[in-house]
């Protein structure tokens, strides 16, 4: 990978190369002033020397003058520094008791901070610059995917500067123009799949009409037979269940094939339960079974109310198909901060460990319930719906025991 690509990369290290160099100057220029005070303090140092060697010895100013522009040998700078040693001029002599060598070190500190503090910011400025306009770049992409995410599939990202950032924002560019693509094509097949569901239920609807028209008619008439009108009740009874059997499939291809658009209204679920219920009132008190809505008051959620009502239909109807004489249904309703949740419980047959798994696939009939009516799709419908509205349906059961099917309801994710 190629940085200097980059326009900021390569407009980042030309301004550090630019800084450093002017370090590099500057640093020479403070060595150099170093030189030069030390120099001159040196001189002043011999200087005073030589004054007061003069001073005490003015017939020594030839060997005077001499010995400072001599070479000095080993033995004679040995003999030195053994002499200045023995009144504590050494190398362990603090570096404050020579004025010459403070006054070097205090300039050189003093020059390394001036340096430092011309260098220090110069560099910090060039990587905030950078990461600035870095940061300024990639929040406008956050902020434009943000927006694709949110169905705006029209915008584009900036990509008009090289750099990995600009190739980035080419391939998301290249995504979503993909994805407008395909999207094109789903709702398209969307449209023809929802004109043929229409169309199959159309045709579907219309001979099953028919049939139900010509039995109500067969059954007016005085038939004595017994096994005839036998027959006429029990076809009644077998063309209402595949009626409900198509409008149910009908209802899961909608669901399965995406083209449900959801008309959602806050709703009182207290009253959807009680809707559904209604429904199967005449048939729980012939079987003599107890209903029960729990909830402490009102619970009001932004849902489908006709969707939810064939959610939780299905649900109570399960319930009763699988209960006995005598036994209790109940349909609990608690709101939580984040969640609602309705529970339909009853104290009925249970479901087996090993069709637990399985009931909420579709024509699922489990081999201990091969007795009981229902076409094995109505808690798979349920299922879906729920999802539909982006909540979960969980069970739990145990034979002989009641079964406890718990719907989840997001609140925060609804608004």
């Amino acid at each position: 990978m190629n940085l200097f690509v980059d326009r900021s990369i390569r407009r980042l290290f030309t301004m550090l190369v630019l800084i450093l160099v002017a370090a590099a100057f500057a640093s020479q220029m403070i060595v150099n002033y170093n030189a030069q005070l030390y120099k001159n303090l040196t001189l002043q140092n011999d200087y005073g020397l030589a004054g007061a060697l003069l001073e005490g010895n003015p017939e020594l100013a030839d060997e005077i003058q001499a010995a400072f522009h001599a070479k000095v040998s080993g033995a004679a700078a040995e003999r030195g520094r053994e002499l200045l040693e023995q009144s504590g001029y050494k190398g362990t002599i603090d570096i404050r008791l020579i004025p010459e060598a403070d006054a070097a070190r205090v300039n050189g500190r003093i020059g390394f901070i001036i340096l430092s503090c011309l260098l220090i910011p110069g560099i910090l400025l060039c990587v905030y610059l950078y990461v600035s306009g870095q940061d300024k770049k990639i929040e406008s992409y956050n902020t434009g995917i943000q927006k694709i995410m949110k169905g705006d599939t029209a915008i584009r990202l900036e990509e008009h500067e090289e750099g990995s950032l600009s190739k980035f924002a080419a391939s998301i560019n290249q995504l979503v123009t993909s994805l407008n693509t395909h999207i094109e094509k789903e709702v398209q097949s969307r449209i023809f799949l929802k004109d043929i569901i229409a169309n199959i239920s159309h045709q579907l609807r219309t001979p099953l009409t028919a049939l139900g028209m010509y039995m109500e008619i067969m059954k007016e008439e005085k038939v004595d037979n017994e096994v005839v009108t036998g027959f006429l009740y029990k076809s009644e009874n077998e063309l209402e269940r595949m009626g409900g059997l198509t409008a149910n499939l009908l209802k899961l291809a909608k669901l399965d094939a995406g083209i449900i658009e959801l008309n959602k209204a806050e709703h009182s679920i207290n009253g959807i339960v009680e809707e559904a219920a209604g429904s199967l009132g005449t048939r729980m008190a012939l079987e003599k079974k107890h209903f029960e809505i729990i909830a402490e008051s009102s619970v009001h959620y932004l849902c489908d109310r006709e969707w939810m009502l064939e959610a939780f239909s299905n649900l109570l109807k399960n319930a009763v198909e699988h209960t006995g004489e005598g036994c209790r249904i109940e349909a609990e309703i608690e709101a939580g901060p984040l969640m609602v949740k309705v529970i339909f419980r009853d104290n009925g047959e249970g479901i087996y460990p090993d069709d637990i798994n399985n009931i909420f696939k579709r024509f699922y009939r489990s081999r201990h319930s091969q007795n009981k009516q229902g076409t094995g799709i109505g808690l798979t419908l349920s299922k879906s719906v729920i999802e539909l509205h982006d909540g979960y349906i969980t069970v739990e059961s145990a034979p002989g025991k009641g079964t406890a099917f718990t719907i989840h309801l997001p609140i925060l994710t609804n608004l």
